[in-house]
């Protein structure tokens, strides 16, 4: 009689052990799932602030060459280029406009989807961003110099010589740090698309289990 109350006792310890363990287990699985989930959504969330802001700052930009070129209405070599660039600004951010603020409360596939939209809209408009950026700078800039240290590029050929050397250094600089830039984002995108897919993988066999 002793022996299956004893029996009993263990029978009841290993059943109350392995609850017990398959408690801290789901409880890891819930925890690491948590990590995952923090580690896609905050990158992503980095990206997407920076790109919000950049495309504002694009309207502002478009702003600015409308007042600089109407300031230099008088003079149509500083005054065209400054219209160029402030359309390209406008034109990045009309093309922008579809970059938005993702809602977390998604389901995990729909977040997906929406990072791997995001990324692929990134990749494809990074040369004209990159572009756009360029020609503004260079439509700008001769105005500023014309503003501030009244020297004007394009009636001195040392000036503008100087420019154009200052001008090319600079830019090539821009594009490189710009292209390295993207091929970051672009990667950190695919590791929060690949950090979902773990936790869609885990939900599935969860719900197989």
């Amino acid at each position: 009689m002793t022996s299956y109350m004893e029996l009993d006792e263990l029978k009841n310890l290993w059943q109350a052990d392995d609850k017990n363990l398959d408690s801290r287990i789901r409880l890891n699985n819930t925890q690491l799932m948590k990590m995952n989930m923090e580690n896609a959504t905050g990158e992503f969330s980095k990206i997407i602030n920076i790109s919000l802001l950049g495309r504002n700052m694009a309207l502002v930009y478009c702003f600015i060459s409308i007042g600089m070129a109407i300031f230099m209405i008088g003079t149509i070599e500083y005054s065209v280029p400054a219209i160029f660039g402030g359309m390209a600004m406008l034109w990045s951010f009309i093309s922008h406009l579809s970059i938005e603020k993702p809602d977390y409360n998604n389901s995990i596939v729909q977040l997906q989807k929406t990072i791997c939209k995001f990324r692929i809209h990134l990749a494809a408009n990074a040369k004209y961003d990159i572009f756009i950026v360029a020609l503004w700078v260079l439509s700008i800039v001769p105005i500023f110099i014309k503003i501030v240290y009244n020297v004007s590029l394009y009636n001195s050929n040392k000036a503008l010589a100087i420019f154009c050397l200052v001008g090319c250094v600079a830019l090539s600089l821009m594009i490189a740090l710009s292209r390295k830039a993207y091929a970051e984002y672009d990667r950190t995108l695919k590791k929060s698309e690949a950090h979902l897919a773990e936790l869609i993988e885990f939900e599935t066999k969860s719900l197989h289990d």
